[in-house]
């Protein structure tokens, strides 16, 4: 589960729970900062840290996802990205995206830039036949753009409406989400899939195509935040629960 690995990854990322708004702000301006747990079978394995700011229009973000522990020892793994770009009306466009990870054996990065809402692919190792071509991929997004989507304080009406096309510069997937179900103290749940597009390998494919995920909000004063989000993987459940 490729772009699984990628969110988990950049889902790993080292700032405080809530976010952080500076009294030397503009109006218009925001910054946040975002801290979740990872666990895999119940087992702390890792951290999710990222940082978002918002001026006007434009919007850049920094995430890092790295395995902590004994996790660390046994599957070193580090994933860090970079996005700018604009967001309109709650949809983001990207317009430069940088990625590295490495997982203790090797180094990769990979840097996509975007006119018109097509990606390039500036940056990468050897291309895999059945991986997609950019140039194909028009209003797609990089999977941190995705992140911040789905994991963006919501009101009500927008719950649970998310369907987000990605493109992570070799595969294509969906992420879609439907609900909501009322939780004990005010909070919601969104129930989503994963769709397996393109860019996939036979054998990848065989493994599944559609996997399920769930995200968990609770009431703030402007609307719902994310408390927790989990998903299925082929080495069991991860779970990322906000500090």
């Amino acid at each position: 589960m490729h772009f699984f690995k990628t969110l988990v990854a950049f889902f790993l990322y080292v700032f405080f729970a809530m976010p952080s708004f500076s009294a030397t702000l503009k109006p218009g301006e925001r910054e946040e900062a975002h801290h979740f747990d990872v666990f895999i079978l119940g087992i702390k394995a890792g951290e999710l840290r990222y940082h978002k700011s918002v001026k006007g229009t434009a919007y850049s973000a920094e995430a890092v996802l790295e395995t902590i522990g004994l996790v660390a020892l046994l599957a070193p793994y580090l994933f860090q990205a970079k996005v700018t770009g604009q967001r309109l009306k709650s949809r983001y466009f990207p317009k430069n995206y940088v990625e590295t990870s490495n997982t203790g054996r090797r180094i990769t990065n990979k840097e996509m830039r975007y006119k018109n809402q097509r990606p390039t692919l500036l940056t990468a190792g050897e291309r895999k036949k059945y991986w997609l071509k950019p140039a194909d991929q028009k209003g797609t997004l990089d999977p941190l753009s995705a992140l911040l989507a789905l994991l963006d304080d919501a009101v009500s009406s927008q719950l649970c409406k998310t369907d987000l096309p990605v493109f992570d510069g070799e595969r294509r997937v969906s992420l879609s989400l439907s609900g909501p179900t009322k939780l004990d103290k005010g909070g919601v749940a969104c129930q989503g899939i994963y769709t397996r597009l393109g860019g996939f390998s036979k054998q990848e494919l065989s493994d599944g195509i559609t996997f399920p995920f769930y995200i968990n909000y609770h009431p703030v004063d402007a609307g719902y935040r994310v408390a927790k989000f989990s998903f299925s993987t082929l080495r069991g459940t991860a779970t990322f629960e906000r500090r």
